[in-house]
């Protein structure tokens, strides 16, 4: 079980460019995250997901966790994304027991 406080003092949430990869952790309900440009290469930053508005929780984070949809790439600079596989929501997993 991943320890709590690490995420409470270096954020909880992050905030990243679909682009080149920049990436900034906050702190859900103490920061206020609003649409903002990448300060790098000016894209758009990512504060959550597009299609179920589900906060970012890592920065190496390709698909949304909550609902599976793509956010990025899964190559940066010609490289792929070194990073665990997402981990599954229990009401996915749930959901999908109910289909098959």
């Amino acid at each position: 079980m991943p320890d709590d406080r690490k995420n409470r003092i270096l954020g909880d949430a992050t905030v990243l460019c679909p682009r080149c990869g920049f990436v900034q952790r906050y702190l859900m309900g103490t920061t206020t995250v609003e649409a903002a440009a990448c300060p790098d290469c000016g894209t758009t930053l990512l504060h959550e997901c597009p299609a179920c508005h589900a906060p970012l929780e890592s920065a190496m984070q390709v698909d949304c966790r909550a609902c599976g949809e793509p956010l990025r790439d899964g190559e940066l600079f010609g490289v792929p994304i070194r990073r665990k596989p997402e981990p599954r929501r229990a009401a996915a997993a749930a959901a999908e027991s109910d289909d098959g």
